[in-house]
């Protein structure tokens, strides 16, 4: 993972790169890897100069081929991803309204979906992805992505408003918010939050609070942070009511109960390091 220029810190998350050379046929290949990933809360831009994967959703009956490259919104259930051969991919993860403010796009309409980046931002993107492929380091593919990025916020003038603040603080507070309080901090009327966050985040601002308190949880047990002895204090510090409530909720954005996940997840955090 990469930390982002500071003008940019209110509008992305990170940068990352994931890859492994290893082939398959060479006795330690990845034929037939398989990666599954709940909801984190988080868009993204992801460029592929490698091998071409394959995404199943839990919204969808079959397995789709992934653009080389892409930009996607909110995650609403858990998803799967099918690679062979070797892994060579570079990522930005946007906080929830970066996208949107930084591009002006509406993310209801990227919900769920990996739209290529050449239907988004047309010759602009083409050219994008080429001087990635054409970058000699990771450094340099990073360099790149930030470049284009910050021309794109100074040629704008593009500042956090309140959509922005608002909903990064859901994230600070791993969805564990009273939401009449955010409402009142974007200081707009319930309503016209609620349709200005759905349009600029891609889920309402109730769906999304329970999209990262999951995310959230599941990054904890994905990445071994917390060695869980007691569910019912993990239950109280991630704002549920009580099992019952935590159960339902967890299974169904990730498609398993809570402790099944615990033995046996091949979630992507497990393959990221910063």
């Amino acid at each position: 993972k990469y930390t982002p220029h500071p003008l940019l810190h209110p509008f992305i998350e990170c940068y990352y790169i994931w890859e492994n050379k290893r082939l398959s046929g060479a006795g330690q290949g990845l034929s037939g890897m398989e990666i599954e990933s709940p909801p984190s809360g988080f868009g993204s831009i992801v460029f592929n100069p490698g091998t071409p994967y394959s995404v199943k959703t839990r919204l969808s009956d079959h397995i789709e081929g992934v653009p080389a490259a892409f930009i996607t919104g909110q995650s609403t259930r858990q998803y799967r991803l099918y690679l062979s051969d070797s892994i060579d991919m570079v990522g930005v993860v946007f906080k929830p309204a970066g996208i949107s403010s930084l591009f002006g796009l509406p993310m209801i309409e990227f919900a769920d979906e990996r739209i290529s980046l050449d239907d988004v931002l047309g010759p602009v993107g083409r050219q994008l992805q080429e001087q990635i492929s054409l970058a000699l380091s990771y450094d340099e593919r990073i360099a790149v992505i930030e470049r284009f990025l910050l021309f794109q916020l100074i040629k704008k003038d593009i500042t956090p408003d309140r959509i922005d603040h608002t909903a990064n603080l859901i994230v600070q507070q791993r969805g564990i918010v009273n939401l009449d309080i955010i409402a009142e901090a974007s200081f707009l009327s319930r309503r016209q939050f609620e349709r200005r966050f759905l349009q600029r985040v891609g889920v309402s601002p109730k769906y999304y609070a329970r999209i990262r308190r999951v995310g959230y949880l599941c990054s904890l047990l994905a990445g071994q942070r917390w060695l869980v002895q007691d569910w019912h204090d993990l239950i109280y510090r991630c704002g549920y009511y009580d099992q019952s409530h935590f159960i339902r909720e967890f299974t169904e954005f990730t498609g398993k109960a809570p402790s099944l996940y615990l033995k046996a997840n091949t979630e992507l955090a497990n393959y990221l390091r910063t």
